[in-house]
Parts: structure tokens; C-alpha cells; sequence
């Protein structure tokens, strides 16, 4: 896409931010924020404001992968076809053209960028500043912020958190759910995307830096116990799944891995006319998701509610 993605744009003058360490207001000072009570700075970088304690967290995922997303993402099926999903099921929102939304692990902008363009008031955060820095390449203007999941700088500020296939690259996935819980607003929304199914788990799984690929059940306890009511529920991903049955299957034979990071995963690849057809088989399993709950899937769709 042309253009840059402008971040010049500050929170929302109505909105405040929290200290991630001890959850105070923190105020603007030169050059960033400062929390009067732990003493910590928060500069600001590139528009960017640097709301993380752990600065000498790393994650597993490689930041150098974000170029190869970044295009691979434009006209892969699996990325549009998850992005329209994400979108057909913020639609179902009572007034989400007035919600404010915050895509927690944002990356390099994908779904916030169409999410924007469809008159969305979204927002994003991501611990990695390298991410943030592709957006720029969208063109959209919204805020963005550097945050860690474990350690959120809001409380009570968001009508709609989205985290979209980011849970399964989190040891404490719990946790998370209880600093987006915090995070929201009474009642607030929170939609999630995750892989489904362990049985699934393939040498692809753990060069994504997934911890876990989840059950019905495992996400339905997990949400409950952290303080939602689950709204929805659905597989998707479903026409695929005996490929992915398949794929398994060779991995467990050959016992293939990939040395080339990332970039190596068969199904990041596009291949033209294949992925024309997947792509309309999935754009049709969106059309039935919209309207019912799949039974099964390589991946699962859940909308939430905050108690």
C-alpha cells in the first residue's frame, strides 16, 4: 500500500494512561510520560509512546520476519480471509462505528489498517517497536503504543480489545486475559483468534513461536476463569482442515523442519490460482460463520463479554 501510516496522532484527549508497573495515572512530561509514584519515564519514540517496563524482554518471535509479512500479508488468502472474518464479527457489536478499539499485537498493521478504512475508531499496541514502525507504511493515522500484553498501561479505557492469533505466543496467556479484562470498559468486548486443536501442533507450530494450539474447552475455561462471558464461539478455517491433517502427517514422516525461519512454512507461501480458489472457499466459510457456529476448524473465532 502507498503511502505512511502517520502517527503524529496522540490517545484521545478524554483517555488516560496507566503507569504498566503500578497502574497510576502517569502525566506528560517532556519528551514522553512520567508516573509520579513509582518515579518511572516513558519516552516517546517516533509518535510512539514507550509504555513498557520490561526492556530487556524478548519474545521468540523473529522481528526480522516483519518485511516478508508485511507483503506476504497483502495478498495471502489466509490473511484476507481472516481479516474479513475479524470484520464481520465486529459488525455484530451494538454501535462499533462509536466503540473505541485497541488491537493488542498489532504487528505491522494488517487488520488495523482494514479495520481503519472501514470507519473503525481502532488504536494499536504491540511490545515490538520495530512492528510499529511498519505501520507507517499503511496508509491510516490512528494511535499506537509500545506495550506488553502482561503489563497493560489501561484500565477501563476500551470498548473492544482484539487479539488476533497473539494469546497462543503468550507463556501466561491468563495473565493477559486478566490485564485485557482490566483494560476494558464495563461490559467491553473482547475478540480473539487462536489455532485450534493440539493434535494439530506440527514443526510449523514452533517456528511461529506458538506455545500452544487450544481446545474448545481450554479457551472457554480459561475466559470464564478470567472474568468473561463467552458471547460466540466458532471454528473456521474449516475446508482446510484435512490439509492441515496432511501436512501433520508429513511432518510426522519425514520429520521436516524448516531452517529458513518463517519464510520456510509452506503455507506462507502464495501460490497464484491456488490461492484465488482458497481464498473463495474461505470467503464462502465466512458467509456461514456469520450466521452459525462451525463445529470444527483449524483455527476458532470467540467473542466475549466482561462481566
Amino acid at each position: 500500500m502507498a503511502g505512511k501510516f502517520s502517527m503524529e496522532q496522540s490517545p484521545p484527549s478524554d483517555s488516560f494512561l496507566y503507569c504498566p508497573q503500578c497502574k497510576q495515572r502517569v502525566l506528560e512530561a517532556a519528551g514522553g510520560y512520567y508516573c509520579q509514584s513509582c518515579l518511572r519515564s516513558y519516552p516517546v519514540v517516533d509518535g510512539i509512546p514507550q509504555l513498557v517496563c520490561r526492556e530487556g524482554f524478548q519474545d521468540s518471535f523473529d522481528a526480522s520476519a516483519f518485511e516478508f509479512l508485511f507483503q506476504m500479508e497483502q495478498k495471502h488468502f489466509w490473511h484476507i480471509g481472516r481479516r474479513e472474518i475479524i470484520w464481520e464479527a465486529l459488525k455484530s457489536i451494538p454501535d462499533i462505528h462509536k466503540a473505541r478499539i485497541l488491537e493488542i499485537g498489532c504487528g505491522n498493521g494488517s487488520v488495523l489498517a482494514f479495520l481503519h478504512q472501514r470507519g473503525l475508531n481502532v488504536e494499536g499496541g504491540d511490545i515490538f517497536l520495530e512492528g510499529l514502525q511498519f505501520c507507517r507504511k499503511r496508509d491510516v493515522s490512528v494511535p499506537l503504543y509500545r506495550i506488553d500484553i502482561l503489563e497493560l498501561p489501561f484500565t477501563a479505557n476500551f470498548d473492544v480489545i482484539g487479539l488476533f492469533d497473539i494469546l497462543e505466543h503468550i507463556t501466561e496467556d491468563e495473565k493477559a486475559l486478566r490485564e485485557a479484562h482490566r483494560a476494558l470498559k464495563p461490559e467491553g468486548k473482547i475478540l480473539i483468534t487462536v489455532p485450534a486443536h493440539a493434535f494439530l501442533w506440527r514443526q510449523a507450530d514452533r517456528v511461529a513461536a506458538h506455545k500452544r494450539r487450544y481446545s474448545r474447552a481450554e479457551i472457554i475455561t480459561k475466559l470464564q476463569q478470567n472474568g468473561f462471558t463467552i458471547k460466540k464461539l466458532s471454528y473456521y478455517i474449516s475446508f482446510f482442515l484435512p490439509l492441515f491433517i496432511a501436512m501433520k502427517l508429513v511432518d510426522s514422516i519425514f520429520k521436516k523442519r524448516h531452517p529458513g525461519g518463517i519464510k520456510s512454512i509452506l503455507e506462507f507461501r502464495t501460490i497464484p490460482v491456488i490461492n484465488e480458489v482458497c481464498l473463495w472457499l474461505l470467503r464462502f466459510e465466512n458467509r456461514v460463520v456469520k450466521r452459525c457456529s462451525l463445529p470444527f476448524g483449524a483455527s476458532m473465532l470467540i467473542l466475549a463479554e466482561k462481566k
